[in-house]
């Protein structure tokens, strides 16, 4: 195992507070535009919904692997979302143990409300950042990523 220097790991450190941060920052930006332009979401059900947005109709563990949050919360924020009407459970037909999860109608009105915003969002990160950087950025996260997850 290589020996990491004391600069190298305040390093590290850094990094990961300020990824940290930037997730902190970015889910209070996003709420206030949310609430300027009157969606009523929390950002939970918004991951629940995007997730759904690019593959509908998904065994309830699918979400609580992509969103890395606890099935009993995940539980919880589906139910929220049943009854807000924003999404459904149906029977799996290969498996009658399991529910698919669903949008309805009103959750797929949100994705018109929603993805012009994230698109807005995610432009907006662009502005002074070079390919290059985003590409070696991106390198370094995954890395990480990936000597964490094994």
């Amino acid at each position: 195992m290589k020996v990491i220097e004391n600069q190298d790991l305040s390093e590290i450190i850094k990094l990961l507070d300020t990824i940290r941060d930037i997730r902190k920052v970015m889910r209070t930006h996003f709420q206030k535009k949310m609430k300027e332009h009157d969606i009523d979401v929390t950002i939970e059900m918004l991951e629940v919904l995007y997730i759904l947005w690019e593959k509908d109709s998904i065994n309830q563990q699918e979400i609580v692997d992509r969103t890395n949050r606890n099935k009993a919360s995940i539980t919880s924020l589906i139910d929220n979302m049943t009854r807000r009407e924003l999404v459904q459970r149906n029977a799996d037909p290969n498996d009658r143990r399991n529910n698919l999860v669903a949008l309805t109608p009103e959750g797929k009105k949100y994705q018109k409300k929603l993805k012009p915003l994230l698109e807005e969002f995610y432009t907006s990160f662009q502005v002074d950042i070079s390919s290059k950087d985003m590409h070696s950025a991106l390198g370094v996260l995954e890395k990480i990523y990936q000597k964490l997850t094994g």
